[in-house]
């Protein structure tokens, strides 16, 4: 019986033992529970904190992004600002422009206020444009949608009168005695005026003299007015009329071996066309062009007694260039730069006459470029060839 008792005692010690035991199982599972699902809040607190980073990141590219948006477009706006304020160099006050009209057979419209700045554009005789300002000799204008300076020297407040027609020019030529009172006999001498170049040059070769085996152009361009952007070949012919009808005034025949700038003569055939009508002599008009506008001065050009071709020319040639560049310095007041002897010049190596070469002056030279536009320098450039050829032919 007593063996019973311990029997069931440690029955129930077993009992509550195994009650603990289980109960700390329950007690480790529930623990384990909790410790998983603190884990998951965790990993989910991390996830959400991740997905809070990639979310700032996010918002921050986009930031970023707009941004960069924005700078661009303040730069485009910035650059398009620079772009206006160079486009606006000059501004124009409307309130003050004021029709003016240009008096040049051509002049030229420039970016600034120099001779030697860009030509934005070429005017005509008598074209109408708006003046705002002037300065230093020079006038702001506006022509069409240019904008830019050209001289006040050739723009006037009122329409200039039509340019005259050639038959007009040559009969109110005025008829000026280079020697008063001293008798002219007609048709005493005949002269051939060569007004040097033309509209279009013609690259073409031809020889340089009667057998030559050297070729050269058949004629080119020639120079441009620093000032005034006349053409060479413009000058020349405005000058060769002007000479003729004075030269036909004083008793003379004179021939032309051009009259219009269309033409395309090469310099050989209008030394063959002097020899062809009979002329006395030839005198070809030219204007000169140096690297520095300092250069200024007339000359005249005549072949060498050394000449392979006209050599036999050269005494009368230079005796006619001395008389001509002498007799036009005194008039025009020019610096006198003597006879030159060159015999490289198709025009005077295919001539059979005595022959010379006028420059009148330099057109390079923006002063002497603009005197010789002027009406009455004109008139004196002509007397003087005039006069020179009076002295020569000893009327």
């Amino acid at each position: 019986m007593k063996k019973n008792r311990w029997l069931i005692f440690l029955v129930l010690i077993l009992a509550v033992i195994m009650t603990g035991c289980f109960d700390q199982s329950n007690s480790n599972k529930d623990g384990t529970v909790t410790t998983q699902e603190s884990d998951k809040t965790s990993d989910g607190q991390k996830d959400e904190a991740e997905t809070s980073e990639e979310n700032m990141t996010a918002d921050k590219e986009d930031t970023t992004t707009e941004n960069v948006e924005v700078t661009t477009e303040e730069a485009t706006t910035e650059r398009e600002e620079v772009t206006t304020e160079e486009e606006k160099e000059i501004i124009l006050d409307e309130s003050k422009a004021v029709k003016v009209w240009t008096t040049a057979s051509t002049l030229n419209l420039r970016k600034a206020p120099n001779t030697s700045s860009e030509v934005l554009k070429v005017l005509k005789y008598g074209t109408e444009i708006k003046k705002y300002e002037e300065k230093d000799g020079w006038a702001l204008v506006k022509s069409g949608d240019a904008v830019g300076y050209v001289s006040t020297k050739y723009i006037a407040k009122e329409k200039p009168a039509e340019p005259t027609t050639q038959k007009e020019q040559e009969t109110t030529t005025s008829k000026v005695e280079a020697i008063p009172g001293q008798h002219r006999n007609t048709n005493s001498a005949v002269v051939v005026i060569d007004p040097g170049h033309q509209r279009k040059g013609d690259s073409t070769k031809e020889p340089n003299g009667p057998g030559s085996s050297e070729l050269k152009a058949r004629v080119t361009y020639g120079t441009t007015g620093k000032a005034t952007g006349v053409a060479e070949y413009v000058l020349n012919l405005d000058i060769a009329m002007k000479l003729r009808t004075e030269l036909q005034n004083r008793g003379y025949t004179v021939y032309m071996t051009r009259t219009s700038h269309d033409v395309n003569m090469s310099n050989k055939e209008r030394a063959e066309y002097g020899n062809s009508v009979g002329a006395d002599v030839a005198v070809r008009i030219h204007a000169n062009s140096a690297e520095s506008s300092s250069v200024r001065g007339a000359e005249t050009l005549a072949p060498s007694s050394g000449n392979p071709y006209v050599g036999h020319l050269a005494k009368a040639s230079q005796s006619l260039s001395k008389y001509v560049i002498n007799e036009y310095c005194k008039a025009t007041g020019f610096k006198n730069r003597g006879v030159k002897t060159n015999d490289t010049m198709t025009g005077i190596n295919w001539s059979e006459i005595p022959v010379t070469i006028i420059e009148l002056g330099f057109m390079s030279s923006p002063e002497e470029d603009e005197l010789m536009q002027d009406a009455n320098m004109q008139n004196n450039m002509v007397q003087g060839i005039s006069n020179g050829l009076d002295a020569y032919f000893g009327f």
